[in-house]
């Protein structure tokens, strides 16, 4: 591997070469920032993407469920609302359970 010399930086004197450096150094580190926001950018995209996808898949399991309980017999208005309360208690337990989760550590 060889490293040219043009005859125009042969006459840059040292306080150029530093200049340049100093300037290509900082364009390299925003282009890099930048780069890096674009690809968290895309990133959070599909992570939202995937977020809504999982919603929407547990909404149809919970769905799925109050029909079952329905085919077995429970009354069609007791179904859903059994449905939501044990939805609504794994909620308030997981909220419990997140504050208060440095106390469990001895």
């Amino acid at each position: 591997m060889s490293i040219e010399i043009s005859p125009e930086s042969k006459d840059r004197s040292l306080k150029q070469i530093v200049s340049d450096l100093r300037t290509d150094g900082a364009l390299l580190v925003r282009q890099e920032i930048a780069l890096a926001k674009a690809e968290l950018k895309e990133k959070a995209a599909l992570f939202a993407g995937a977020g809504l996808l999982a919603y929407a898949g547990l909404l149809a399991l919970f769905a799925a469920l109050v029909l079952g309980l329905i085919a077995i017999g429970v009354v069609a208005w007791l179904a859903p609302l059994s449905v939501g309360v044990l939805v609504l208690l794994g909620a308030f337990l997981l909220v419990q359970r997140a504050r208060g989760g440095k106390q469990d550590q001895p």
